[in-house]
């Protein structure tokens, strides 16, 4: 536009009032004409003469800031310069939308900056790109697809988890007091005063004539499972972020106490159930097993993943849930149920904190709606109190979490069941 306005103008009006300058401004502008599709063409040629390339999938920690590798072929002899232009998908963020390159000649890399901001996969569809032409009068354009599925994991870079790896099992000798008693045989030897008539092993007394007690040793290797609900209990605010943090923070823990830890995730149906093992590889497998879940929009359906376990685990293990029981239906149906897996197990229950405080817990309600709202938390409470009593009743322990505190907490109920040898 500008070279039409300074040299375009001009001419023709030069040709239109200047006698025999007609042809001349004709010649001229034909050129002109010729010399700026011939830009255009070279212009295209520019283009072509880049590839765009993205890695297949790219690993990102959730709120840490990452680069994503994109490598560039400049199959001309000269340095291209670009702009470049990527368009983020809805879990990813990025500083900007455009960045200006420089590509010499041959392959090159540029780093795009990029966070992941939600968990799971969110594909990178195309890379856009724009060149300059040799005299400046176009600007070409084309897309280029990437096909790069951008993986965001949970974050498990707090103070919390962090402590796991600078604290060593083997950092000197340290007594511990075990309270309670282990359930894993060990020997047989005669009875000795003192030994309490509850370890001694009839059976055998009878066969060699004399008092014989059992002997037992603390437990290792014992299993820990975590079932985490993803149903529309757990689909407000950041629940679900916060159970699947708790989880896999978990995992950690039991794998520095020498157990082995399990996975469950449940909505309306029993989704999946990873056995409990141990080591590094099981570790990857839980995270890849949950970093992409989501709430879904159903009730949650206790009693299919209660039969689920209850098939599928053959040793006392430690079954850690994390759900909401505010709803006073499901609440019911879960008090029923949970006998099925509370005798032969050892079972803690993890909801959260309900966002509306009882009556008489802050400042006076300024107001009748205030009033009732905290009238409403009242209510709750008294009904969360219940509920804990009568699962009491039958074994379970209900625990209320805060999501910015879960994993401590979680760990200390875990630690607590360790230290009294309640498995």
């Amino acid at each position: 536009m500008l070279v039409a306005a300074v040299v375009v103008v001009p001419l023709a009006t030069a040709a239109g009032f200047v006698p025999g300058a007609a042809l001349a401004c004709a010649i001229t502008l034909v050129l002109l004409a010729a010399a700026a599709a011939a830009d255009a063409v070279r212009s295209l040629e520019r283009l072509d003469a880049l590839g765009l390339r993205t890695p297949a999938f790219l690993r990102l920690t959730k709120d840490v800031p990452n680069h994503l590798p994109i490598f560039i072929d400049n199959r001309s002899p000269h340095p291209i310069a670009l702009r470049l232009g990527a368009v983020m998908p809805g879990g990813v963020a990025s500083e900007s939308l455009i960045e200006d390159v420089l590509a010499p000649a041959g392959a090159s890399r540029f780093d795009w900056q990029a966070t992941g901001i939600a968990r799971g996969d969110h594909p990178l569809a195309a890379l856009h790109l724009e060149v300059a032409s040799p005299f400046g009068l176009w600007l070409a354009r084309a897309t280029r697809a990437a096909a790069c599925a951008l993986r965001v994991y949970p974050n498990l870079r707090d103070r919390a988890t962090a402590a796991l790896f600078l604290r060593r099992a083997d950092a000197g000798p340290r007594a511990h007091r075990l309270l309670g008693k282990g359930r894993e045989f060990d020997n047989l030897r005669q009875y000795m005063p003192g030994d309490n008539f509850e370890d001694i092993y009839w059976k055998a007394t009878a066969r060699r004539h004399f008092p014989v007690v059992k002997l037992f040793r603390a437990e290792h290797a014992q299993e820990v499972y975590a079932i985490i609900d993803a149903s529309r209990l757990s689909a407000r605010g950041d629940i679900l972020e916060s159970y699947v943090n708790a989880a896999l923070h978990l995992a950690l823990v039991a794998e520095r106490q020498g157990d082995r830890f399990g996975l469950v995730t449940f909505s309306d149906r029993t989704h999946r159930f990873l056995r409990a093992a141990s080591g590094v590889n099981h570790f990857r497998l839980c995270r890849e097993t949950i970093y992409n879940l989501q709430a879904r929009k159903v009730s949650p359906d206790f009693r299919d993943v209660f039969t689920t376990l209850q098939l599928n685990l053959r040793r006392r293990a430690l079954l850690v849930f994390f759900t909401s029981l505010d709803d006073a239906l499901l609440a019911e149906t879960f008090e029923r149920e949970i006998s099925l897996l509370a005798r032969r197990h050892v079972v803690l229950v993890n909801i959260t904190r309900p966002s509306i405080d009882p009556l008489f817990s802050g400042e006076p309600a300024p107001d009748l709606d205030a009033l009732y709202t905290s009238l409403a938390g009242q209510m709750l409470s008294n009904r969360m109190r219940h509920l804990a009593i009568a699962l009491g009743n039958r074994g379970v322990r209900l625990s209320t979490v805060d999501s910015l505190r879960i994993k401590t907490q979680v760990t200390a109920e875990y630690l607590e069941v360790k230290r009294r040898q309640l498995l």
